[in-house]
């Protein structure tokens, strides 16, 4: 929760270099979870540092990807694979995925 009530404003920054495999498929998995988790309420900054270099010293960039949370707090940084929806998940302190229903297909359970 913020300060005044209601749900926290998310500040994400994710690292790629250019259009990699892996940064192609950090980008598919964060720009997802923000769509479906934090819809409305996350800031989301993209930096190719292919066309960027001087930005790696911004937030202490090692390696690409990686996804930096700024807020809420606390800081985390999630280098190296992104393409896994329940690390970048965990990273982010968001929790397991919620369990979507599978109902029959005669609809019973």
């Amino acid at each position: 929760m913020s300060a005044a009530g209601g749900p926290a404003r998310w500040s994400l920054t994710l690292y790629v270099s250019g259009a990699s495999p892996r940064s192609a498929a950090a980008l598919e998995t964060v720009r997802r979870i923000c769509d479906e988790e934090l819809s409305g309420r996350v800031d989301l900054r993209v930096v190719d540092l292919a066309q960027e270099p001087g930005r790696v010293l911004e937030d202490q960039v090692l390696a690409v990807p990686t996804l930096v949370k700024h807020h809420p707090s606390p800081l985390r940084r999630i280098v190296g694979n992104l393409a896994d929806v329940e690390r970048v998940r965990a990273g982010l302190d968001l929790g397991p995925a919620p369990a979507s229903p599978h109902p029959s297909r005669d609809g019973t359970r």
